[in-house]
This record gives C-alpha cells, structure tokens and sequence, in this order.
C-alpha cells in the first residue's frame, strides 16, 4: 500500500481539484471544458471514491490512466481488489453488490474485466492515500479527514503537516478512509456563505495544518473547516447532488 506521494508545482499550467465522483466522468469533462481545462498543461486531482452508485464507473475509472489525472485512494477503491477476490463470484455476490453500488462490475465484458484486474487495479493500488502538491499554491488530498485515530475530543486533534506523510499506523490509515469526525464537530448554525464555500468565522484554518481537499462526507455546498476543505457535494450520493471542480491556486481558498 503507497501512503503519500509528494508531486511539483506545476510550472506549465493550473491545477483543479474535484470531490468524489462515483461514476460521473461525463459530467467531470464536461465541468471541465467549462473551465477551460488544457490537458497538455493543467492537472486535475480527486478526492477518491471514483467508482459505484453512478452511471459509469467504469469509464470514470478509466481516467485513471490519463496522463493529466491524479486521486487518493477512496474507500471505495480500496475495497474493489478484495471484492473481486472475494466477492465477485461468490452466490450472493451480485445481490450484495447492487446494495453498495458495486454492481457495475457484473455488467462487464470478459475483455473490460480482465483490463480493470491487470491494468486498473495496478494503479488503483499505487494511489496514495494522502498527497501533496508543493510549492507556493500547494495544498494537501486525503479522502476522509486528518483526525486523529482513537480520539474523540471537540475539537479533534489532527495530524500536522510534519507527521502526516510518516504516518505507519494501520488505525490511522484507515481514518484517513472513513473518518468523518471532523465534519460532524462544525457549528453548522454558525456557518456563513463565502460565495465559493461555508465557513465558520474564525475556524477556518488550524495552525501547522496546510490546506486539505477532502471528500467523503456529503456537502450541500463546500465548506472549509479547520484547514479542511470539503468538496463531496453528493455526485451519485443524492438525487439533487453535483460535482464541485475548483482551481486550486484560487486566492479565496488561502488563508
């Protein structure tokens, strides 16, 4: 399992970031041509969670073997390899799988099949679970949050930017999958609308922890909470959900 991954800034173009996308790669290029995405510039990074409850996860995964696409590992990516070890053709499988989205994976060809276990999962399991993009403009990814595993104090502690990438503590890497404390702790009655995001006066960011783009955890709109940045806004989760995509180096999401 790859923990983190450090990359350059990028000196050619911009990069844009976007929450969970389970399925919704249509959408995501389209949002992106919007934008003017430059593919031969621009890098795109995600928040994980590319697969399942969609209408195509497998195309959505296949962005993956773009040149321009980066992701940490969600949870969903990270049960995939044990669910076609285990599952997959077990009786109750299909059955089980319609539950959690996980049904597309039935509906593919022998020839798509075969190219998710030798070309997809590779890369699947190459992903990080956390990532940096240094430099000036640079920020943090991790799919769930940074709290601390095993404690539950309001507010939560949290992994600074000088312990997170050494992290070797299977609890706290599973934590960065499916934490979803730190959300649940802000005031939502005290949130104000920023025009791109909701914030809490004066809880925006935490000392000695760099801005972080998660996902994970649905959002009616993003909200930027303790140094987090909370980017799910429910592509695949509700009917009324979308993707958010963002320039990162935007000078509204900096302290």
């Amino acid at each position: 399992m790859v923990f983190f991954k450090s990359y350059p800034p990028n000196t050619h173009g911009a990069d844009f970031v976007v929450g969970d996308l389970h399925g919704h790669g249509a959408e995501l290029l389209d949002a992106l041509e919007r934008l003017g995405f430059d593919r031969s510039r621009d890098r795109l990074f995600c928040t994980g969670d590319l697969i399942d409850r969609g209408p195509d996860s497998f195309g959505t995964l296949k962005l993956i073997t773009e040149p321009w696409f980066y992701f940490v590992r969600g949870n969903h990516e990270d049960d995939l390899p044990l669910f076609l070890e285990y599952q997959y053709a077990a009786p109750y499988g299909e059955a089980a799988a319609r539950e959690t989205g996980q049904d597309w994976i039935y509906r593919l060809s022998e020839e798509d099949l075969a190219y998710l276990r030798a070309v997809l999962l590779p890369k699947i399991q190459d992903a990080p679970l956390v990532l940096r993009v240094e430099g000036e403009s640079g920020f943090w990814m991790a799919h769930a949050d940074r709290g601390v595993f095993g404690s539950y104090g309001d507010p939560l502690p949290l992994v600074d930017d000088a312990r997170l990438p050494f992290v070797t503590d299977d609890n706290q890497m599973e934590a960065l999958l499916w934490s979803r404390r730190l959300l649940r702790q802000v005031p939502r009655q005290e949130l104000t609308d920023r025009g791109a995001y909701l914030a809490v006066p004066g809880m925006e960011w935490e000392t000695g922890v760099g801005l972080t783009f998660a996902g994970h955890s649905y959002v009616q709109k993003p909200v930027l909470h303790r140094s987090h940045f909370f980017l799910d806004t429910g592509a695949g989760t509700t009917p009324r959900g979308r993707l958010t995509v963002l320039r990162a180096q935007d000078q509204e999401l900096r302290p």
